[in-house]
């Protein structure tokens, strides 16, 4: 408990009685005892506010280095995703889209679907600078049940094609350690 910054005799404690930030450092304290080479953190701090996601993502990122630790870090906040991560995966209706170095993902994003998220991130700009083009992504999203034939994203994908609406594209590498699947890099 202690190398998760939680005092021991914090340990006969209930959990009603811990904040949401000691509760994600008990879970990590948790899967510590294991002495794991990997952790998948799903959410890990999606339902904690800014200062204490900043604490938990510190606290891992020390755990990281002290234990040789790999994580998998799986979130809808593309900030935290920036700061943890050295490589970013992006999925869309459970199928991986692009999967490339941080740097990468967020400079030179390639598929339509990378580039329309990242178009959602405010970004703080200069006075007199250019306005980044937000993309807005229209149509239908489709079930994740009943996937739609084809690409899974042709149906909203700006840059959709006759190909798109009938053949899965492969997932691979186009650029050095940089993979999309998209007919638009076949």
């Amino acid at each position: 408990m202690e190398k998760v910054g939680l005092n021991a005799s914090f340990i006969n404690r209930y959990p009603h009685e811990f904040s949401g930030g000691q509760r994600q450092r008990i879970g990590i304290s948790r899967a510590l005892a294991l002495n794991p080479e990997l952790i998948i953190a799903d959410e890990a701090v999606s339902a904690l506010d800014v200062s204490i996601q900043a604490q938990i993502i510190n606290l891992m990122e020390d755990l990281q280095e002290e234990f040789g630790l790999t994580y998998i870090f799986i979130s809808h906040d593309l900030s935290v995703v920036r700061h943890i991560s050295d490589r970013v995966g992006v999925m869309y209706l459970g199928k991986m889209m692009e999967l490339a170095s941080k740097k990468e993902i967020y400079t030179e994003p390639l598929h339509p679907y990378t580039q329309a998220l990242l178009s959602a991130v405010p970004v703080p700009r200069k006075k007199g600078s250019m306005k980044r083009e937000r993309i807005i992504l229209k149509g239908e999203l489709p079930s994740p049940a009943n996937p739609p034939k084809g690409c899974v994203f042709h149906t909203r994908c700006p840059a959709a094609f006759d190909l798109c609406r009938q053949v899965n594209p492969d997932f691979k590498e186009v650029k050095s350690n940089h993979f999309v699947a998209c007919h638009l890099y076949t």
